[in-house]
């Protein structure tokens, strides 16, 4: 794992002194705020700077892919993605395997990291992830010893052509539903039968709801991914995978209705929100929100991937009409725009109130939030002596300027608190007299 590592950054560094993003390109953005499932349509990208993307744009690792019409289609939505500055994350999909697989992979990812195609996209193509959902219905589908096989062939096609390239294994599925493939057992079979050789980042999906509700009590919260992240790393460490990169390459909830849920735009923006921080306290890397655009993937209108997109497709009796950007548009927008080149500081949790704080370019900042199904009620922030607090809402309108001691009423959203703050309580500071005592 390590040398793989170092080999990446030497790849990496090699890139930058090439120059290579295209003539017309801004810098290639490596971060941790992602997309996956983008549309045709990516002018959108243009108000929301993230760093990574992945797209349907299913890579096969066939003989005869370099000049076929795939390729050509390949090749236009990532040089769609590195005109904004964005990196693009490469799909392979992993069907039935053999060794002419791996060769035909290990054509087609030289082509795209030192050949024509890297020129033709604009850069080298550095991340390449094989399957996807392998433990669930998609159409990667297999038992774990039989995904490690696939895996062992294809990885073998990737370094053989690029050695400072990084292996993404398809995102994992959890929950009860799966079975004896619940993501934990999966992954434990997976690396018994040698998977980890083949591996450099371990990557999982969870979707779910921005509250609880009675219709679905079973369905998975922003929080779920404290479990699941335990789950994979108790597994990991187990095999001897120390500090394991993980990424979480599809998550989401939705705004609109399915039958008796309802979720407003702010559910959704504020679910994001909690989403990306909480990731980024409990060490993921990277995190891809699904979708772009909403993609009428059930078809319905009403179904939760039709609604989960961060902008209207014009469809479905929730729609507020095509090309329409919802809060939480914006929402991932300002996040980026306030925590981009930020370290995580401290993580405060106090009853049903949540404080992650941030050491930024800008100075410190402070994310907010209670959920309200836990506890209800008021919270107090203290700053330091005369030291001044502002508060934002997710979107960056100001909603107070405060400073000492003060107290916060929440909603469901998440608050920014912009400056120093020293401590979070649910409960009043006690009174001091004037003396101080």
């Amino acid at each position: 794992m390590k040398n793989r590592a170092g080999s990446f950054l030497l790849f990496v560094a090699a890139i930058a002194l090439l120059g290579l993003g295209g003539p017309d390109s801004p810098p290639l953005r490596d971060g941790r705020f992602g997309l996956s499932g983008i549309a045709q349509d990516k002018s959108a990208l243009a108000g929301l700077p993230i760093d990574v993307a992945r797209t349907g744009f299913y890579i096969g690792p066939s003989a005869g892919f370099v000049g076929s019409n795939k390729e050509r289609m390949c090749t236009h939505r990532m040089r769609d993605l590195v005109s904004y500055g964005i990196t693009p994350i490469a799909n392979v999909y992993v069907g039935d395997v053999d060794e002419t697989n791996g060769a035909a992979l290990s054509e087609i990812v030289s082509y795209y990291t030192a050949g024509e195609g890297a020129s033709a996209v604009g850069a080298p193509v550095v991340y390449w992830e094989l399957g996807n959902e392998e433990n669930g219905g998609w159409g990667t589908s297999c038992p774990p010893e039989e995904f490690a096989r696939r895996t062992g062939i294809l990885a073998a096609g990737i370094r053989a052509a690029c050695p400072g390239c990084r292996i993404i294994m398809g995102g994992l599925l959890d929950g009860p539903e799966m079975g004896e493939w619940r993501l934990a057992d999966y992954l434990d079979r997976f690396l018994d039968a040698g998977g980890g050789d083949s591996i450099d980042i371990y990557a999982f999906h969870y979707y779910g709801l921005a509250r609880p509700s009675a219709r679905l009590p079973a369905a998975q919260l922003y929080d779920s991914a404290i479990e699941i992240v335990d789950g994979m790393r108790r597994v990991l460490t187990g095999h001897g995978i120390e500090d394991p990169s993980i990424w979480v390459t599809e998550t989401s909830t939705f705004s609109g209705g399915m039958g008796e849920i309802k979720q407003s735009e702010s559910d959704e923006a504020a679910d994001l929100v909690k989403r990306y921080v909480l990731l980024w306290e409990l060490g993921i890397e990277k995190v891809l929100w699904t979708y772009l655009i909403e993609p009428r993937y059930e078809g319905t209108g009403v179904g939760f991937f039709d609604q989960s997109g961060l902008i209207y497709d014009g469809f479905g009796p929730y729609d507020r009409g095509e090309g329409v950007k919802k809060k939480s548009y914006f929402a991932y927008a300002h996040l980026i725009d306030r925590l981009r080149g930020a370290s995580l500081t401290g993580f405060t949790r106090d009853g049903g109130a949540t404080l992650v704080r941030f050491d930024t370019p800008e100075g410190e900042i402070q994310v907010l939030w209670q959920d309200p199904w836990v506890e209800n009620g008021p919270v107090w922030i203290e700053s330091p002596g005369k030291v001044t607090v502002t508060v934002e809402d997710i979107v960056g309108n100001v909603l107070a300027v405060r400073e000492g001691t003060f107290r916060l009423d929440l909603g469901l959203e998440p608050v920014y608190l912009i400056g120093e703050v020293t401590s979070l309580r649910t409960s009043p500071p006690e009174l001091r007299s004037t003396d101080g005592s």
